[in-house]
């Protein structure tokens, strides 16, 4: 036969329940307020001159006026609609508002809508240490934060997903970038000053130089040099029309497609860029042709030039000839 739980520990069990019970109850509030600051708990009821008004906090009356007549409080607590103000509030204040009204005869007007004020203090402005982690390859941005304060992380400005304590990042990847985080409650909001790394260090890149190779006439090779060594080095190439854009240290293309098209190469590392002098291919110039069929040209040229002159006089003949024999006739 199973035996029956004590009734001490179905007694402790219980009260633990409606502690928790309450506990999440008091969680939830109807307004938020700062401390210092002042706040209105509304009235949500139509007061009648003739009405008698009572606000209770938690469990203790703290404003009672009877027959016009203000019994517990000061007439300035509240105001002509009946609802309650409160002044240079401190976390002491927080907790739940409930008024009653009665009628001149007595008669209640209900149950009417409580509120729960939360106060709490202003956040402090957060401030963001960096520390450089496996051998100084990775970064990481702590955000300081006060309990039940939530937080975002910006990077450049922009918002970012995360919204721990802490950030990790490649340092090569956010070389120049500049982090700040941002620590808020219901009341108030402060940022931090923007922090940069300092893990990854490396120096900027020295203008590229380009030259150039042909093969043939056909095509031409296009290579660009920096002097200094570095992994993390990125080339790209581009024309001056942006009709061609590439990726790599040499740059091929057909002489015929590019004609006097110059070319740029850009180089940079995670914390510069610079860009090179433009190149121009010169392994085909197109120039007029000497000969034609074994023939000077400057023969053809002149040939072309005298039979157009013969047209001409011929033309002028015959004009002059039409002419005098009208007149004969």
């Amino acid at each position: 036969m199973q035996k029956m739980a004590p009734a001490a520990t179905i007694a402790v069990f219980l009260l633990c329940c409606c502690f928790i019970a309450s506990t999440d109850s008091q969680d939830v509030c109807d307004l938020y307020a700062a401390t210092g600051t002042s706040v209105t708990v509304a009235l949500k009821y139509t007061l009648k001159e003739s009405d008698n008004l009572k606000w209770l906090k938690d469990a203790t009356v703290i404003f009672m006026r009877r027959n016009k007549k203000v019994i517990i409080g000061k007439n300035d607590d509240v105001d002509s609609t009946g609802s309650l103000k409160l002044t240079k509030l401190m976390t002491k204040n927080r907790g739940r508002y409930t008024p009653e009204v009665h009628g001149a005869e007595g008669v209640s007007a209900g149950d009417l809508q409580s509120t729960r004020l939360c106060v709490l203090d202003r956040v402090q402005k957060p401030t963001v240490r960096m520390r450089c982690t496996d051998s100084d390859t990775n970064v990481t941005f702590n955000c300081s934060v006060g309990q039940n304060e939530k937080i975002e992380w910006f990077m450049d400005g922009e918002k970012l997903a995360e919204n721990e304590r802490t950030l990790t990042r490649a340092a090569k990847d956010v070389a120049n970038t500049r982090f700040s985080c941002n620590v808020s409650n219901a009341v108030s909001f402060e940022i931090s000053l923007p922090v940069q790394q300092t893990c990854f260090k490396h120096s900027p890149v020295q203008k590229p130089k380009v030259t150039q190779n042909c093969t043939g006439t056909s095509e031409v090779t296009f290579t660009c040099t920096v002097s200094q060594k570095d992994k993390y080095l990125e080339f790209k190439w581009f024309s001056e029309d942006k009709k061609l854009e590439r990726t790599g240290e040499i740059l091929t293309v057909k002489v015929t497609d590019v004609g006097n098209t110059r070319f740029f190469c850009n180089v940079s590392n995670p914390v510069s860029s610079k860009i090179s002098d433009p190149a121009v291919q010169n392994c085909f110039n197109p120039s007029f042709p000497d000969e034609l069929f074994g023939i000077s040209i400057w023969v053809f040229i002149g040939g072309g030039a005298g039979f157009v002159l013969l047209v001409i006089v011929i033309v002028v003949v015959c004009c002059i000839w039409t002419r005098r024999k009208k007149r004969i006739q």
